[in-house]
């Protein structure tokens, strides 16, 4: 008896989460056990087979993808001081090619628009 829709076969889902363990663990490996097994779902016995067996043969392309050097992004937080981490930053001002006024951080290179400035109210007391 196949199944049209609901919960794939146990084998299909420890399977697929079995071949993932070549992506090394972290947040990749979660995402991709989460994505390739919520595909399961809605899938009959020979689907499910086809697609679980199509994991295990690109488990180990999906792990060199994973860990290629030029996948990897190093995070902004920590390059941040301190100061700009608690939003201290030294502003700076700066001008694009076409005049346009803009703020560039000294220490974390954060970019901004100037705050805008109103004209003077006029005192209503004179």
């Amino acid at each position: 008896m196949t199944r049209a829709e609901g919960r794939p076969a146990w084998w299909s889902m420890s399977i697929t989460r079995t071949a993932l363990r070549l992506v090394p663990p972290g947040a990749a490996r979660e995402r991709w056990q989460r994505e390739l097994v919520a595909e399961l779902y809605g899938l009959d016995r020979g689907q499910q087979a086809r697609h679980t067996l199509g994991v295990v043969s690109r488990a180990a392309a999906l792990r060199a993808a994973v860990t290629s050097r030029d996948r990897l992004v190093p995070e902004d937080v920590m390059t941040k001081g301190f100061r700009c981490r608690l939003g201290w930053h030294k502003w700076a001002h700066r001008y694009t090619d076409q005049h346009a006024h803009y703020l560039v951080c000294r220490r974390c290179h954060k970019q901004e628009d100037p705050p805008d400035f109103l004209p003077p109210a006029a005192n209503p007391m004179l």
